[in-house]
């Protein structure tokens, strides 16, 4: 059975998602309202707690009582869904382990952190405030996005992929790779947003609209 619980932008401030079992999917809402979907089971359930302008959302299931098999069942078409207004200029925390976070185009003046350890981190046609991104080992990805401050994502062995909708001039780049390729435009300008990107072996691609790329390795 689906679970629909919401919440008034005006009492949160800060949103901290913690996901061991659930797909993490953000978009925008189509009220004033923070709304979280998402559905229990018998074995796997959701929670959530406004305290202080501090909504947590947290799954849980008993996963030792079924094992290794068990527990790809109890993850089997199990995702968590919040929609967030534009209105929302808070902050936004999601941590996950094995399972992916999508964010897709949200427009909101809020920060947004994410962390996984082998999930993929897929963000389309969303402009905020500030990006911070890490992944052990998942691909981050993120595609036509905007930022007021600026993007810092780092990876261990996972790529990264990057492709903003402005200019390049207004971005200073500080990007590198240990053992991987990094592909960055071919301008480099000294803008006021920092992009900031990190991978020890994986590969790194920048691109902005209408610039192109260098094609070699930096």
């Amino acid at each position: 059975m689906e679970t629909v619980k919401s919440f008034a932008v005006n009492e949160v401030s800060e949103i901290q998602i913690e996901s061991s079992l659930s797909q993490v999917n953000v978009m925008p809402g189509n009220s004033k309202d923070i709304v979280l979907r998402w559905t229990d089971t018998k074995r796997r359930t959701t929670k959530s707690v406004l305290d202080d302008k501090t909504l947590s959302v947290k799954d849980h299931a008993s996963v030792a009582l079924y094992g290794v098999v068990g527990l790809i069942w109890l993850k089997e078409d199990k995702e968590l869904t919040m929609e967030i207004p534009p209105e929302f200029c808070g902050s936004i925390r999601i941590k996950s382990r094995d399972e992916c976070v999508r964010i897709l185009g949200v427009n909101s003046p809020c920060s947004l952190r994410v962390k996984t350890m082998a999930g993929a981190i897929e963000i389309s046609a969303t402009g905020i405030q500030h990006f911070d991104l890490a992944s052990q080992s998942g691909a981050i990805t993120l595609h036509g996005v905007t930022t007021e401050k600026g993007i810092s994502v780092s990876a261990n062995s996972g790529n990264i992929e990057c492709v903003c909708t402005e200019d390049a001039n207004e971005y200073l780049l500080d990007c590198h790779t240990e053992h991987g390729k990094c592909c960055l435009p071919a301008t480099v300008y000294s803008g006021s947003k920092i992009m900031r990107i990190r991978s020890q072996t994986g590969n790194i691609n920048v691109e902005f609209a209408g610039e192109n790329k260098s094609g070699n390795d930096k």
